[in-house]
């Protein structure tokens, strides 16, 4: 099987928050309303001019945990440069999980 190389992003950006659906005093929804710093690391899926698309969690198919983060938004980022992709967990036996020795 050939070896499945991925890029790791390691991102600090500022993310917004939002209010619930209630009525807020003037001075509630400035304590609610505030930018935060934010980190977040995972595989790179893609990019465009725009944004950077992040995964961090994967199976054969599919993936979970996706993340849109804006370029505009981001104060860093890293690339961490393409590293073996471990191998997953491939199949139940007798009603046991087994695992499959790590590829480096």
């Amino acid at each position: 099987m050939e070896k499945k190389l991925e890029t790791i992003l390691y991102v600090e950006f500022l993310d917004h928050s939002s209010t619930s659906n209630i009525w807020l005093s003037d001075e509630e929804f400035f304590q609610e309303c505030v930018i935060e710093p934010c980190k977040a690391i995972g595989f790179l899926e893609r990019e465009d001019s725009l944004a950077y698309y992040i995964s961090s969690m994967k199976s054969r198919g599919e993936k979970g945990s996706g993340h849109t983060i804006l370029k505009s938004a981001v104060s860093f980022a890293r690339k961490i440069p393409q590293k073996t992709f471990f191998k997953s967990i491939q199949y139940l036996k007798d009603n046991i999980l087994v695992e499959t020795p790590l590829k480096l």
